[in-house]
């Protein structure tokens, strides 16, 4: 049985059948734009309801070509004045302000990286960002990479997530951020670093399906690409070691040192395109996009795309939104921490006081929710399933959360109109079935609404002008968030 693809994203929403995981109910645009975005906005409802989710997909693709980078928010990108450096010249600016070893950079990554997922209207981009940013991952607040982490994320995966993984991976591997996380920069001949070689096809490639020897004819392969006292990449050939390898069918002589580097590149181009990888990826991208555990028929289509496709990226994102199995898995997946907080800022149209404060404030609360991205210490990156998430003290956090952001308690982020979310509601039990509407994207059943209203405390008959909810608005929207409602998507 093969995967059922439509040739439009509209073809597939229609073909669909009308479920989701409960309490969840069907609605493909919150469904979209739970997956393929931070959260839901006003605007970004409005637009998918009115044009479609074709054209919201087109949007996305032409926003993340012409705002590359940073641009997708100028305001949110003006707070990180030293992510356009060089490695050598942010070390030499770090010198005159006397904090050489200074994680200035690096600290400005995070924010810019938290402010972008928050208000950026180049969604798309920002969600294959974190993917790819996972994916071949390089943790930030490293301190072997203080000069260099902010470098890879704009040369390497900003540069090549809408484009061709080949190419990312090609940079990735010359880059001096990760030549010097995995070690690579470090092999020679005489002491040949199995770190990057391992890595290199257990988590960026093909996956676990590799011998110890493809391990060991991969890293001496490699062997030669390190770095000048500059930070600048060279190869150097005099301690590249020769010999014939062998690595999952891929075959060179490797008899020249000078020409080590273009085997070693020929050697990362067959990985890019080897079908396991493809499977790999695929799989990846569908936990990621789908479900915890999608259909084989799915990831089969998807990486059947990626090899179509000569290894771009963006036909497997196309192809999991023409899927039937993407529409029909509402609910499947529960936002991360640092998702739900995103989300929770994004539906209730918070926005920014300062952005200095509210860049840190992002960052201070992802941080104390364990989830701040470009964080995750291991070369695996984030788990993405919802068992790596459960824990009583995670939940905690998250509801925390809620109340401050509905109460307008944190700084640099302006405080919501709770108001508006009932807008004209004659009665609080109306109030509070627009306001559980709006903030979830579904409506909500008679139970969970009555569960709600004893919370406000009040008859769901009240008129609203006598209504508990004038002050108690915040309270009653952070419970309605807590619920599952808000944490699956």
């Amino acid at each position: 049985m093969t995967a059922r693809v439509y040739p439009t994203i509209a073809a597939a929403v229609k073909a669909a059948k009308r479920t989701a995981v409960a309490p969840l109910a069907w609605d493909p645009v919150d469904h979209l734009l739970s997956r393929f975005s931070f959260g839901s906005t006003t605007s970004s409802r409005s637009y998918v309801t009115k044009r479609g989710p074709d054209a919201w997909y087109d949007l996305m693709v032409s926003r993340a070509r012409s705002y590359p980078g940073y641009s997708g928010h100028p305001a949110v990108a003006a707070q990180g004045p030293l992510l356009g450096m060089t490695p050598y010249d942010l070390r030499q600016w770090l010198k005159s302000n006397n904090r050489e070893y200074g994680w200035d950079a690096m600290d400005q990554l995070t924010r810019v990286t938290l402010g972008l997922q928050a208000w950026s209207g180049s969604q798309l981009a920002e969600v294959l960002v974190d993917f790819f940013s996972n994916h071949l991952n390089v943790p930030n607040h490293n301190g072997d990479v203080w000069v260099t982490r902010h470098a890879y994320d704009r040369d390497v995966v900003r540069k090549y997530a809408t484009g061709s993984f080949t190419n990312m991976l090609l940079a990735s591997s010359k880059h001096p951020a990760m030549l010097t996380y995995l070690s690579l920069k470090d092999s020679t001949k005489g002491a040949v670093n199995e770190n990057y070689g391992r890595e290199l096809l257990e988590l960026h490639t093909v996956g676990l399906r590799y011998s110890e020897n493809d391990v060991k004819n991969a890293a001496r392969l490699l062997t030669g690409r390190t770095l000048t006292n500059s930070f600048h990449y060279v190869f150097d050939d005099y301690v590249h070691p020769t010999g014939k390898v062998t690595v999952l069918g891929f075959t060179h002589a490797n008899s020249n040192a000078a020409a080590g580097e273009k085997a070693g590149d020929d050697l990362l181009r067959y990985l890019a395109s080897h079908p396991y990888t493809a499977q790999n990826l695929a799989r990846k991208m569908c936990v990621r996009f789908v479900s915890d555990s999608p259909s084989t028929d799915l990831v089969n289509a998807v990486a059947k795309a990626y090899l179509d496709g000569r290894t771009q990226i963006l036909p497997m994102v196309s192809t999991i939104l023409r899927s039937v199995e993407f529409w029909q898995s509402r609910g499947k997946k529960v936002r991360r921490p640092a998702e739900n907080l995103l989300a929770t800022v994004r539906v209730l149209g918070i926005g920014a006081s300062s952005w200095k404060d509210a860049l840190n404030t992002l960052t201070w609360v992802s941080g104390g929710m364990g989830h701040t991205p470009l964080e995750w210490a291991a070369p695996n990156g984030y788990p993405d399933v919802a068992a790596a998430w459960r824990s009583p003290g995670a939940l905690l956090k998250t509801w925390e959360q809620h109340v401050a952001l509905t109460g307008g308690w944190w700084g640099g982020l302006t405080k919501p109109d709770v108001a508006a979310l009932y807008g004209d509601a004659k009665t609080s039990g109306e109030a509070i079935a627009a306001m559980a509407k709006r903030l979830t994207g579904t409506t909500w059943t008679a139970d969970h609404l009555a569960a709600v209203q004893t919370v406000a405390g009040e008859p769901a008959a009240t008129a609203i002008g006598r209504s508990r909810l004038s002050w108690l608005g915040y309270y009653v929207a952070a419970v309605i968030l807590d619920g599952p409602h808000h944490a699956l998507r």
